[in-house]
């Protein structure tokens, strides 16, 4: 069983290869969150985003979270999702949640669909990078330019990442980011997007409802500076982790103000709804 797991992990989480030295224990992350009693897990498509939420690799030997310079950092956390930050303060609240987004696509072999805007509005796609696209940046302004073709690695997708976390945000989260119908049930991937300088971003990891409609979830975020994903615990939650989830109610987390529930948002592939 230990060795299947293993196996799942390096196809389902590529990044876990990049990593240097030996992976610390790690859970799927439905594995270490029953749901609520009265409560089960909402059904999702195999192979669908939601599903792939559901494998995050968790460790089991700690929920502290530290920032990108190895600092230990005092946040809410609940447990802390085995993935690579970075050596620099890029990947923050909102690249947290593009990076989810982009690795389920390039697991899935859907990375050719990954495209994400820029704050200017400029989108950066990873089809264009692996084509040799330069972008020459100058405050707003975005230049384009041709140079070599790079390599289609996991390692390259990381690196095209990184350029999407320095210019992407909170604010072109908000406003690029499809907002779903107001009041249709909140799913795993949704996304809460307050924008500003600073704004915040969480991502809904898992739901679970009862007989009567009502939702609950898992709360994951990045934070400032760029630092471990968490998932969320607070007094007010049940069992101390999974948060009412109510389309037409404010979401209250730990970390920030309450998000709005007009601040709900969906990332998609650009050929997928």
């Amino acid at each position: 069983m230990v060795m299947l797991w293993i196996t799942f992990l390096f196809a389902a989480h590529p990044w876990l290869a990049d990593m240097a030295g030996e992976a610390p224990p790690t859970q799927p992350l439905a594995q270490v969150w029953a749901p609520p009693p009265g409560f089960t897990r909402v059904a999702v498509s195999k192979g669908s985003y939601g599903a792939w939420l559901r494998t995050l690799p968790v460790r089991t030997d700690t929920a502290q979270v530290h920032s990108y310079r190895g600092q230990a950092l005092a946040r809410p956390s609940a447990g802390v999702v085995l993935m690579d930050v970075g050596t620099r303060d890029l990947m923050q609240c909102a690249d947290t949640a593009i990076r989810l987004h982009a690795e389920y696509l390039w697991q899935a072999g859907r990375a050719d669909e990954a495209a994400y805007r820029f704050t200017s509005g400029d989108e950066a796609r990873w089809t264009d990078w692996v084509a040799g696209e330069r972008m020459v940046i100058a405050g707003s302004s975005v230049e384009r330019k041709s140079g070599p073709v790079r390599p289609e690695d996991h390692a390259s997708y990381r690196s095209w990442l990184d350029l999407v976390f320095t210019y992407a945000g909170t604010r072109s989260l908000h406003r690029d980011a499809p907002r779903p119908a107001p009041a249709s049930p909140i799913r795993a991937g949704d996304l809460y997007v307050d924008p500003g300088s600073p704004g915040h971003a969480v991502i809904v990891l898992d739901v679970a409802e009862d007989g009567r409609g009502g939702r609950v979830g898992l709360i994951g975020q990045g934070f400032m500076p760029a630092e471990d994903l968490h998932v969320l615990t607070a007094p007010h939650a049940i069992r101390d982790v999974w948060f009412e989830l109510d389309p037409m109610a404010p979401l209250h987390t730990p970390s920030w103000r309450p998000f709005l529930p007009d601040q709900r948002r969906r990332l998609a592939a650009r050929s997928s709804p």
